[in-house]
């Protein structure tokens, strides 16, 4: 019943929008006919600003379609793929898709088009789940088509995708997008339901544990890879050079201090997801409540398969889905390539704070700035207005901790009296000269986090050849 609601407010999104066109159309020509010509203008105006842009919005809908992208895997290329593919969709009840498509972002999807069957899925669950978690995303997506959610792809595609660039891009009135939230509000549940359909048939194919770590996990993972990109997979792309992509999130993944990090963010993620009536899925926490108490049958061994998932992709060239080229490097041959240019950006990022804030943009200059409690004045005004104050102070300390250590590497570096290598717990370590190794980011922050122990991160870098304090 909600679903029949569903589409029927988008089809009224579409008359209402064509009738008002229509009636203040024939109103405009009934002005202009009197002869009132500035009341024919005004309706002929609103009759443009509340039936064009839905007009327009449909005309680039119509030829937009949905195609597959990224790199294909194929039966031929990944057989391991297709047996766990193939054996989650008979216990689904539903037909396989036809095509499977790697792709960059964090994410997993299905759609149907032309008669044949389209899966798509992110490289960073691929890379940083088990096989057993991946498991359950993949029979997600097959609950999908065994609940018939894909049926009206393409109708509801390019339905919403009018929809949303009429209320995004042309709506300059607000009655579109008031419709526009009714539609909204009323599909969600419906969407929902799908949602919850598709986590019983992943419980049922991929057992509870396992559908219920890779939910957990999904949040972290995709904060995993977003950071995974902008620290190290960007030297990669500033060198042209192309290390092992794949393995090298593996290791980022697996570095304990990662570990810890992934295994707090999981319950915290879920904790504070915020809700709304508005939300086409579930909150994760329920979800998982939900798959963990569940009465679907699990038709699979409850043991987890914890073999790493990217040994599916069986070599499978992944460069340019992340936007690297060049000759093919080790992670440890590109730390001293392309490290020092990325600490010395940092570094200059502090600086610049520094002679914003008027402490100075020299090394000393920040560690009195510290010594003085001005680790506000260095960061300026939290840009998200809604963070608590703890909040605020806990951003500064990590913004300025790492810009710190950078400064300090960069120097040293500088000096010739240490060397970067690759540190899967915080980016770079140093090496000084006798081998012993420095982290900076565990280096500064304690001065960083504590004025009074500026004095102390003085004395160390002093030990380490750092002049001029």
């Amino acid at each position: 019943m909600r679903a029949a609601l569903a589409l029927a407010l988008l089809a009224g999104f579409f008359v209402l929008a064509l009738g008002l066109l229509a009636t203040l159309g024939a109103l405009s020509y009934t002005q202009f006919e009197q002869g009132e010509i500035v009341t024919g203008g005004a309706l002929a105006l609103m009759a443009l600003a509340l039936g064009g842009p839905p007009l327009v919005a449909m005309g680039i809908a119509i030829f937009v379609t949905p195609r597959p992208s990224g790199v294909p895997l194929t039966r031929e290329a990944h057989p391991e793929l297709w047996w766990h593919v193939d054996e989650l969709a008979r216990i689904a009840g539903t037909p396989g898709p036809d095509d499977i498509r790697l792709i960059s972002e964090p994410n997993a999807s299905v759609w149907e088009h032309g008669g044949a069957r389209y899966m798509s899925l992110g490289l960073p669950f691929v890379a940083g789940m088990s096989i057993g978690e991946l498991r359950s995303v993949l029979a997600h997506e097959l609950g999908h088509y065994s609940g018939g959610h894909t049926k009206l792809s393409a109708l509801t595609y390019r339905a919403t995708l009018t929809l949303r660039l009429t209320t995004e891009r042309f709506d300059t009135t607000g009655v579109l997008y008031a419709w526009a939230r009714l539609y909204a509000l009323v599909a969600a549940p419906e969407s929902r339901k799908h949602e919850l359909f598709a986590d019983e048939v992943a419980v049922a194919a991929a057992g509870r544990e396992a559908a219920a770590r890779a939910m957990l996990r999904i949040g972290p993972v995709t904060e995993a890879w977003s950071d995974y990109l902008t620290w190290y997979v960007s030297l990669a792309a500033h060198a042209d050079r192309t290390p092992p992509l794949v393995e090298g999130f593996r290791s980022y993944l697996d570095h304990p201090r990662r570990v810890h990090q992934l295994r707090e963010l999981e319950p915290l993620m879920a904790e504070l997801e915020p809700t709304s009536v508005f939300d086409s899925h579930p909150p994760v926490r329920e979800r998982v409540a939900a798959m963990r108490t569940t009465g679907a049958l699990s038709l699979v061994a409850e043991a987890v398969d914890e073999r790493p998932a990217h040994t599916l992709l069986a070599g499978t060239p992944v460069a340019d889905l992340v936007g690297v080229s060049g000759p093919p490097i080790t992670w440890a041959e590109l730390a001293p390539l392309a490290g020092p240019a990325l600490v010395r950006w940092k570094a200059d990022a502090l600086r610049h704070a520094g002679r914003v804030s008027k402490i100075g943009d020299t090394l000393p200059d920040v560690l009195r700035g510290l010594e003085q409690a001005r680790l506000h004045d260095i960061t300026g005004r939290p840009v998200d207005g809604s963070l608590t104050s703890e909040q605020a102070h806990e951003a500064a300390v990590e913004a300025v901790t790492e810009l710190l250590g950078c400064m300090v590497a960069d120097q040293l570096v500088t000096a010739n009296r240490a060397t970067l290598e690759l540190n899967w717990g915080g980016l770079f370590l140093l090496r000084t000269a006798d081998g012993a190794a420095v982290y900076p980011d565990d280096l500064v922050e304690p001065a960083v986090r504590d004025a009074n122990r500026v004095a102390e991160l003085r004395v160390r870098l002093r030990s380490l050849g750092v002049d001029g304090l």
